[in-house]
């Protein structure tokens, strides 16, 4: 079984406040492995990986790719002067 550390900055004087939400629902928060911040939505996320390129991933699937430079690289079809 892994363990948990919580483990605060020495050079920050901030408090960073867990809370859980008014819910009678459980949930999980499973983070994923590999180094860096990471952004979780409900089904997305968005990660950095050992390049520093931005990794965008829908149900563990990455779908899209921003890298240093600039450039956007997706797996699906991209569709210009669309609506939404």
């Amino acid at each position: 079984m892994s363990k948990i550390k919580l483990q605060g900055n020495a050079s920050g004087t901030g408090i960073l406040t867990i809370e859980s939400p008014n819910t009678n629902t459980d949930r999980s928060l499973t983070l994923p492995d590999g180094a860096g911040e990471i952004v979780a939505l409900d089904n997305w996320t968005i990660s950095e990986d050992g390049s520093g390129n931005l990794i965008f991933a829908t149900n563990g699937t990455d779908t899209m790719k921003l890298d240093t430079s600039g450039n956007l690289t997706v797996i699906g079809d991209v569709t210009a002067f669309g609506t939404i």
